[in-house]
């Protein structure tokens, strides 16, 4: 089993996000998203990885671990956990799990272990191949490249997730370490690579907001304006603004609601809430993709965006558009109702 429990109601995952918040605002919109949906997702950590769009982005400039936190307050959970939504996980402890990664991209190396890098090992050693940890890589691969070059062990321990494209461009040695360490290490290593160069080919993630649905309140322009704006707390007056109102929305497409990293976050919760997919087998319709082998009989665990056209791999997400967004909708009123 890959999960904790045989119930499918009641299935959680634990994860480990490797995140280069900070850069485009659509990691902010999947770490809301992860927060709202912690019944599922038991997060184990929440690790930075180096972000390389510095000049772009100005909030850059704060330290990525400080401002990991400060988005988690923002969220305000135990407001939604007070409204009787008690199997979200609590702030204070996911604020004790972000953990600092790596700092820049490159090839791993002995001198370039980091606290994140070990937390994920840590954490891995406590799991198996059939209990296995997820880890999902919303920027560089860095981190989590790091963590395996310094215990090859964890190997059997953990299966990846990976929002591939650009974040392959931006440290393209940790995405072939990875690989590599496949071919020469452990040819069963569980990596689902969403997104694989050449950029714009396939890119299933961005079905997330390109695909499917686009009219009225579901439009990836006008979601937030419809479903995210004036909800949300102050946290008992720790912030001028509800979180909804300050709830950021991407760079590009303008002013939209992206979550490019969200696939990752779908692909476990769809089985669960949408009775879609089957996490063992990504070849599956699921929320967050479908993909297929890239060479099966040598790499019996590495899968792919399908060998299909840009916006047929991006409607294997996009067709589910209504039903990830309406559940999504409804744990925003969460604020306002209580269960």
């Amino acid at each position: 089993m890959s999960c904790n429990s045989k119930s499918e109601s009641n299935m959680t995952f634990d994860v480990i996000i490797d995140t280069d918040l900070g850069g485009d605002p659509d990691d902010i919109q999947s770490l809301f998203r992860a927060v709202h949906y912690s019944d599922i997702l038991k997060i184990k950590g929440i690790v930075s990885t180096p972000c390389t769009q510095i000049e772009a982005h100005p909030w850059d400039t704060i330290p990525h671990v400080e401002l990991i936190s400060s988005w988690i307050k923002r969220i305000d959970v135990d407001h939604l956990r007070q409204n009787g939504y008690n199997d979200l996980m609590d702030e204070k402890t996911l604020l004790g799990l972000v953990t600092l990664g790596s700092e820049h991209p490159g090839l791993p190396a002995l001198e370039k272990s980091s606290e994140g890098s070990q937390w994920i090992i840590k954490t891995a050693r406590n799991y198996t191949k059939e209990n296995p940890l997820w880890i999902l890589v919303w920027g560089s691969i860095t981190t989590t490249a790091q963590a395996l070059y310094d215990a090859p062990d964890i190997a059997d321990k953990i299966r990846i997730y990976y929002i591939s494209s650009s974040n392959t461009l931006h440290d393209t040695a940790s995405r072939d370490f990875i690989f590599d360490f496949m071919e020469n290490k452990y040819a069963e290593l569980w990596w689902i690579e969403n997104g694989i160069l050449p950029r714009g080919t396939h890119e299933t993630f961005r079905g997330v907001y390109q695909s499917g649905l686009q009219e009225g309140e579901w439009a990836y322009t006008a979601f937030v304006d419809h479903n995210i704006r004036n909800h949300g707390s102050d946290h008992s007056g720790l912030f001028a603004e509800k979180c909804g109102d300050v709830f950021p929305v991407a760079n590009w497409p303008k002013s939209s609601l992206k979550e490019g990293d969200s696939p990752s976050i779908l692909y476990l919760t769809s089985s669960v809430i949408g009775n879609v997919g089957d996490v063992d087998d990504p070849t599956k319709e699921s929320w967050g993709g479908q993909f297929r082998h890239y060479d099966e009989d040598k790499f019996p665990n590495h899968y792919i965006d399908l060998d299909l056209p840009a916006y047929e791999c991006q409607w294997t997400i996009g067709k589910w558009r209504y039903d990830f967004l309406k559940d999504w909708k409804q744990r925003w009123d969460r604020y306002d109702s209580k269960e």
